[in-house]
């Protein structure tokens, strides 16, 4: 096995919404390269890992010099994304993920990503750009052109060079062709966490919404994954690991249910209908009024969450992540 441990002073995407939704979580950036695409046959001989550190970005990778180190490897690297709440990819909900877990599962190991939240950025452009428009197709290379980030990279090979190289590193082992197959995986990284500011181009709330967001109460962090606005309710369910036993809880304006065997929950929030616009009254659901009082859908302690067609994400994320983070409270007593 072969371990790389580098820190790049160079800043993690910030910015106001991007914190908002994601700042209260451990965030990594994943990237994996295989000697092919069948899960059933090929092998992982790399695993990237990018994290936001205090000198700026850290990236550590698990190469396998012969692929009979998959063993050893998958399981440094699964325990090095277990460290995080939120792993960003491209492609990885298609690939990279299925893959990884189809490896362990013949190693007959736990799958990976089970306690964390997947953001594939590959399905977050896929929403906005359609191929042949803006963008001739939608590989990760020709998104970082796009965004002027064409001349971030060091490395001039593809992923089938990657593989080529590996075995030809496997033959010789030369130092020269270790470096072009680590510096491949590690551009990558780098680069996907650059087009990690491409939240702030697009409709951010929408995405968030479409793809979940994590939430922190004290020491416990769970996923909305689901957010559905009806009539008479708002109603949103998400994962949380913490569960001892299933627990309802009716004593709020508000109701919420908890289950041990999925490890999961439901949220019912009861809203006003008038005509075309779905409304939340505040104060009835102790939501504190100051929180959405800039918003222009708000008004007497009333938000408005839908006017016919047209959802108001932003103020409805913040009360899904509001309530979210009370029923987590309550649970936690």
């Amino acid at each position: 096995m072969h371990l790389t441990d580098a820190v790049f002073e160079e800043p993690f995407h910030s910015s106001e919404t991007f914190d908002y939704y994601f700042g209260e979580a451990r965030l990594g950036v994943f990237d994996i390269e295989t000697t092919g695409l069948d899960a059933g046959r090929a092998k992982l001989i790399l695993g990237g890992l990018l994290t936001p550190c205090a000198g700026g970005v850290r990236v550590r990778q698990f190469f396998a010099e012969d692929v009979r180190e998959e063993g050893e490897l998958l399981a440094l690297y699964a325990e090095a994304l277990a460290e995080t709440d939120v792993l960003f990819s491209y492609n990885g909900d298609r690939f990279d993920i299925p893959f990884l877990n189809g490896r362990l599962a013949r190693r007959r190991r736990p799958p990976a990503f089970g306690d964390c939240l997947s953001v594939d950025m590959y399905r977050v452009i896929r929403g906005y750009y359609e191929p042949g428009g803006a963008l001739p197709n939608l590989k990760q290379k020709t998104v970082e052109r796009h965004m002027g980030l064409g001349n971030g990279r060091e490395d001039r090979i593809s992923g089938a060079d990657s593989v080529r190289l590996y075995y030809e590193y496997a033959a010789r082992k030369s130092p020269e062709l270790l470096r072009y197959i680590l510096l491949h995986n590690s551009d990558d990284l780098r680069q996907l966490a650059r087009i990690l500011r491409v939240f702030d181009d697009l409709d951010s709330h929408s995405v968030a919404a479409r793809l979940g967001f994590p939430v922190r109460c004290g020491e416990s962090l769970a996923f909305v994954t689901d957010i559905k606005l009806g009539r008479r309710a708002l109603e949103f369910s998400g994962r949380y690991k913490a569960l001892p036993f299933d627990y309802v809880l009716f004593d709020e304006p508000w109701q919420v249910s908890f289950r041990h065997e999925t490890e999961s929950f439901d949220v019912r929030v009861p809203c006003l209908c008038e005509k075309d616009v779905v409304f939340a009254d505040l104060r009835a659901l102790g939501a504190d009024d100051g929180e959405f009082a800039a918003y222009p859908s708000y008004g007497s302690g009333y938000l408005a969450l839908r006017r016919g067609d047209t959802l108001y994400r932003e103020p409805m994320n913040r009360l899904v992540k509001r309530i979210a983070r009370a029923a987590l409270a309550r649970f936690e007593r």
